[in-house]
């Protein structure tokens, strides 16, 4: 009999155990295919919608399990099945071939983490588990909690909160979903206390470093969230991001089917379920600010959020520049360190209603340094007379030390909060006052429009504030087209010329 025959009479005499075997196999072998059919396990009288994502984070998972991924992100819009994938299917997934495997699952919540913890052990006790691999291993009837859970191969489960006790255990996965709670967005405290309990704890439970995994998957909710923070570092995590509007055509290339997904600008993630429509419609509930982090995965809008990015494409070239009347503001910080603030120098000139920028110094600096860099551009721009300087940190012991060596060392007191200054002086950007050097011949310009869009959210806010210090000193002095013609000029008389 040929093998045709055979599987022909196979059929014939158990087509129903002959489905359950193939349905097995490829629930083994494929953790989307595994997810599909444990869908009524997990959400019982819900029916299941697909979508390309969904295997694309499948197969990043699965790369994971064979070695070729050890650190990845995953950034992608909340109510997207993140946690029934990564959280909840892929631990129990893995324990078919792999029950030694030791997971620890942290969340923003212990109680969300718990409950990610239940609904994985509630996969393993089902009907259709059980019956596909229960000869695989058996729950330990004496680490059987919610929170941790173990089998006879010596695999765990064991779930956790940010800042939660993990005292004891080591895991061979290590799970970080929503480290955040998006309430709290805005909380410095909380994004803090993720970074510090990933840099601090949970790096040092790897059973093996050389082979363990981290897997982090959450939607974006601040430059310097634990995502910033890491892709800030390069810590060579592989980087899976998945923005609800495909901000540009994109390619995306499947890891283990290496097949393409090709994204047209505007084209929606998962229309099915969040179709322009709805979209829309959670712009207008969420806010640009909210809807950018969480469902763009961009922590500020594109547009900015108080300097808009329209209003920034006002650039001049080299020599272009009128005759103007030029300052320093500056922007000190207190130390150089790794959390500490960095310091910000411009310089900038008025002509009339305008307003040039001109050069920028910033930078993570010592006291020491910081009193070299003002003394540089001092020498580089000996026509900006006055250099202000912000009367905080390390501004008012500067300005004290530098004051009998270069003239014009003026401290500057702001009145009203940061976030009310640069809403200020906004007319004059969306005026088309203010002009910026062409980014092509100045790098530093791209970098300074990108800290305009993401004020206030941004990591680093010394840039706007110098910047906007000098605005306001500039727009509250007569305008002048050309320096004093005597030092022996009056006041009154050196702001008229």
């Amino acid at each position: 009999m040929t093998f045709s025959e055979n599987l022909l009479k196979q059929i014939a005499s158990d087509p129903d155990g002959l489905r359950a075997a193939v349905l097995r196999e490829q629930a083994e072998r494929s953790l989307g295919a595994f997810i599909r059919q444990a869908w009524s396990v997990i959400e019982p009288g819900t029916t299941y919608i697909d979508n390309w994502h969904i295997e694309l984070i499948a197969e990043h998972l699965q790369a994971v399990n064979s070695g070729e991924i050890r650190r990845l992100i995953i950034n992608i819009p909340p109510r997207h099945m993140k946690s029934i994938e990564a959280t909840v299917c892929y631990s129990v997934w893995t324990w078919i071939q792999h029950p030694e495997k030791r997971f620890i699952k942290v969340s923003y919540s212990d109680a969300l983490s718990r409950k990610h913890n239940i609904l994985s052990r509630d996969i393993i006790n089902s009907p259709w588990y059980q019956q596909n691999w229960s000869d695989r291993f058996h729950l330990k009837y004496d680490v059987n909690r919610q929170n941790e859970f173990e089998n006879n191969h010596h695999g765990m489960l064991y779930s956790t909160s940010v800042g939660g006790a993990i005292t004891g255990n080591g895991a061979d996965v290590i799970i970080i979903d929503d480290p955040q709670n998006p309430i709290m967005a805005n909380s410095e405290t909380e994004r803090q206390n993720s970074i510090d309990f990933f840099k601090n704890t949970l790096q040092t439970r790897l059973n093996n470093p050389k082979t363990g995994a981290f897997i982090i998957i959450m939607q974006r909710l601040h430059e310097n969230d634990l995502t910033g923070y890491i892709l800030s570092e390069d810590l060579g995590y592989t980087h899976l991001c998945l923005p609800a509007e495909a901000p540009e055509r994109t390619v995306i290339t499947f890891p283990v089917s290496k097949k393409q997904i090709v994204r047209e600008e505007g084209d929606i993630l998962n229309p099915q379920r969040f179709d322009h429509e709805v979209i829309e419609s959670l712009k207008k509930s969420m806010g640009s600010l909210q809807y950018a982090g969480q469902f763009q995965q961009v922590p500020a809008p594109a547009e900015g959020v108080i300097f808009k990015r329209e209003w920034l494409h006002n650039f001049y070239s080299d020599g272009a520049a009128p005759n103007t009347q030029d300052i320093q503001s500056w922007d000190m910080a207190f130390t150089k360190s790794e959390g500490s603030a960095k310091v910000a120098g411009f310089v900038m000139g008025r002509k009339g209603a305008d307003i040039y920028i001109k050069d920028l110094v910033n930078d993570k600096m010592t006291f020491t340094e910081s009193v070299a860099a003002v003394r540089t551009l001092s020498g580089k721009w000996p026509r900006a007379r006055a250099k202000v300087v912000e009367n905080k940190a390390n501004g008012p012991a500067i300005v004290d030390l530098l004051k009998k060596e270069i003239p014009g060392m003026v401290e500057f007191n702001p009145k009203g909060s940061k976030d009310e200054r640069a809403i200020s002086v906004t007319p004059y950007f969306e005026a088309g006052n203010i002009h910026f050097p062409d980014p092509k011949t100045h790098p530093w310009v791209d970098d300074l429009i990108r800290d305009l869009l993401m004020f206030p959210k941004g990591t680093y806010k010394d840039t706007t504030d110098a910047l906007v210090q000098g605005i306001l000193y500039l727009m509250d002095k007569p305008t002048m087209s050309a320096p004093p013609k005597s030092a022996m000029l009056s006041k009154e008389s050196y702001w008229r010329t």
